[in-house]
């Protein structure tokens, strides 16, 4: 694994030592040095858990972090992405966190720039976002480690999330027995990578032993997608209500933010059965998990 574009390039036994790794991270209190390695981010979208993550895990692996301020970096002044991460590998940085609105972008400066740097996929418009999918993985094989006979339900804006998307592949390399996708026709998407899709909330929630509610987003919303939030929350929210049609032990999770009051209640996101900050606390682990196999694959 030379770069860290997607789930689908992934084998199974890949995606499961990355999940095993992140597991053994968060166990152990001693981890391995790479002292000798520098890791840059370059998030061109705003970022709160996936940027501060990927800082804590070389932190945490002793990576030296390079955070690049783009709005007052020569890209500012026109200078090509490519061109930026050409520079900074100069100066010795092989290690690059990226995330753009742009789908696609990374896979096309993986085979552009090649084997000279390690690019990591943190997000490329509404195509992918692996890294979470590594740590929503962890987060349910932890808890419920039996895949193959679990329903998990993903409920929300399927048609623009990367989140969805990634999840549904390695879904389906990792043979979970059921997931369903649940939103309103309007954000449906065209094709699916796994599992099944509904209308019914009722439908997807009923005996899940996981629920994924993604955010409703707003800035990813086409001008002729119109949507009554009242209408979808009325029909589609996750609150106590609607989540008793779940098993009474099932895992809430969400990739956040959340809005809360739209699309997840509030004694939802924090009550019992959420494992919402488990998602963030193993995010950390799974990023160090990404970096540690880069490493090694570059040894």
């Amino acid at each position: 694994m030379n770069h860290f574009l997607k789930i689908s390039q992934l084998s199974r036994q890949q995606i499961e030592s990355l999940v095993q790794r992140s597991l053994e991270f968060k166990q152990q209190r001693n981890h391995p040095s790479y002292s000798q390695h520098t890791v840059a981010n370059l998030f061109y979208e705003n970022s709160t858990r996936t940027r501060v993550s990927f800082e804590m895990a070389a932190h945490h692996l002793s990576m030296s972090v390079i955070n690049l301020d783009l709005q007052n970096s020569s890209e500012s002044k026109g200078e090509a992405i490519e061109d930026t991460i050409r520079t900074l590998a100069a100066m010795g940085i092989k290690y690059f966190v990226l995330r753009h609105k742009q789908e696609g972008l990374q896979q096309q400066l993986a085979n552009n720039i090649g084997d000279a740097v390690h690019i990591i996929n943190a997000g490329d418009g509404t195509h992918a976002h692996p890294s979470q999918a590594i740590l929503d993985m962890t987060t349910i094989i932890e808890q419920k480690p039996h895949l193959d006979k679990l329903k998990i339900a993903v409920l929300g804006n399927i048609k623009h999330s990367r989140v969805a998307n990634s999840f549904q592949n390695i879904c389906s390399k990792l043979g979970v027995g059921e997931l369903v996708l649940v939103a309103p026709e309007l954000w449906q998407p065209h094709t699916l990578k796994y599992g099944r899709i509904t209308a019914s909330l009722v439908d997807g929630l009923t005996d899940a032993d996981v629920v994924i509610c993604l955010r409703v987003q707003r800035e990813r919303l086409l001008e002729e997608e119109h949507l009554d939030l009242e209408s979808y929350r009325h029909n589609y929210a996750l609150t106590q209500q609607s989540l008793a049609y779940a098993k009474p032990d099932a895992m809430v999770m969400h990739p956040g933010p959340m809005n809360r009051g739209v699309e997840i209640d509030s004694d939802v996101a924090d009550g019992a059965q959420s494992f919402i900050l488990d998602q963030v606390t193993n995010g950390v682990y799974a990023r160090m998990a990404i970096l540690d196999a880069l490493i090694k694959h570059g040894s």
